[in-house]
């Protein structure tokens, strides 16, 4: 597979990770970055049935910053990096909230988590043999 996000996700998506009241990622397209908090805390606020004062974040990247800082060789894939050593992905965003309908964003998640599958999959026939 080989799904190529919008262009509207390339201008307009920011990744959200919060850090309370639970750890989570989301994706939300907004025109800045103060959009995505603003529309980030609120919808995990409403989501999660707590004051949005409670909701904190750690950190805001637009898509052009994570595809800079990425090292997939997908660079669209690069999105979903939670943690990167090396040139190595050590973690993939796991369950995150979209905040968007963008039926790219979703495609390119599936595609994400067919990999991932296949690759388990690999290495337990390697390992069986």
């Amino acid at each position: 597979m080989d799904t190529q996000l919008s262009e509207q996700c390339k201008s307009r998506l920011y990744r959200l990770k919060f850090e309370a009241p639970l750890e989570s990622v989301a994706f939300v397209l907004a025109d800045s970055r103060e959009a995505a908090w603003r529309i980030g805390k609120t919808v995990m606020a409403v989501l999660l049935g707590v004051g949005v004062q409670t909701i904190a974040l750690q950190g805001i990247l637009s898509f052009r910053e994570l595809v800079r800082t990425g090292v997939s060789d997908d660079a669209d894939m690069r999105i979903f990096e939670i943690v990167v050593a090396g040139r190595k992905v050590r973690q993939w965003a796991h369950a995150p909230y979209f905040l968007t309908d963008d039926a790219t964003l979703l495609g390119k998640w599936a595609e994400l988590r067919a990999d991932l599958a296949a690759d388990i999959a690999r290495e337990a026939l390697r390992r069986a043999r």
